[in-house]
Parts: structure tokens; sequence; C-alpha cells
């Protein structure tokens, strides 16, 4: 299993996945999960309904990411009239936590099979400021029944 561990301030985010060595065509399992491990209360905004994102790459940079395709709805600077904001704030309490799973099937963002190799995952979550903090990773393998 692969896990990485990362602290930001009074938050610890765990990145895990099921395995370290993957078949082709074998289901990734991720796992994110954020902790609030200070004594007060954390304070998160969210600037859209995204919660997290999960990244895979290989020698060449991205080849997929969860977010990829999906829409989400945003929250804008000026907001007309009588129109609801999307922007959400949560509050994770000592101990609180946020956890999320996502699956990777080993396609890239086209829909196609990525080749055997050594991948990068990555996961976050999608907070006002998150884009400046460490991200969590791991490394996997995608092999053949051969390299046994």
């Amino acid at each position: 299993m692969g896990r990485s561990v990362v602290q930001y301030g009074g938050l610890v985010t765990v990145l895990s996945t099921n395995k370290d060595f993957y078949f082709p065509g074998e289901p990734v399992q991720m796992f994110l999960n954020t902790v609030n491990v200070s004594p007060q209360p954390v304070r998160l905004t969210f600037p859209t309904t995204q919660r997290y994102d999960f990244v895979a790459a290989g020698p060449f940079g991205e080849v997929w990411r969860w977010s990829a395709g999906r829409f989400f709805a945003q929250g804008d600077h000026y907001v007309p009239p009588f129109t609801p904001q999307v922007v959400e704030t949560i509050i994770l309490r000592p101990g609180e936590n946020l956890f999320y799973r996502e699956v990777w099937n080993q396609e890239d963002n086209g829909g196609r099979r990525v080749p055997p190799g050594v991948y990068v995952v990555s996961g976050w979550n999608t907070f006002s400021g998150s884009e400046y903090l460490p991200r969590p990773y791991v490394y996997i393998t995608i092999g053949r029944p051969w390299f046994f």
C-alpha cells in the first residue's frame, strides 16, 4: 500500500493507494483523508463545488486528472442581486476529517489505456490557498504479470 503524509498548520493530509503494484487495467483505488489535529477549529473556504482532486502522472507529465471533463459550480467576485453564491466554508473541529475515495481505471484523460511503468499519484483538497501547499504523492507501478 502506498502512503504519503503532509502537514500544514493544524491539518494533516494522508494520501494512500490500496497497493503499490497493479496489473494493466486493474483499478487503482486512491484515498484522501484530511484531519484537523489542532486544538482549534480550522476554516476551509472552497471557491467552487469541487472539494478535492487526484492526478496520475507518468514520465512525461500528467496523464489523468479526476476533475478533467467535470463541471463545478463557480463562485464569482461579482454576484448579481438575488443570485446564490456557491462559495462554501467548512469548519473542521479538532479531530474532524474530510475523506474522499476515487478509482483510476488506468486510462488517460482521452480514454486510452496507459502503458506499464511507474506513475506518481497525488491528491489534495481544493480549498482556497491549497494550491500553494505541499501535496502528498505516492509512486505506483503498473506492470505485466511476468515482472514477478
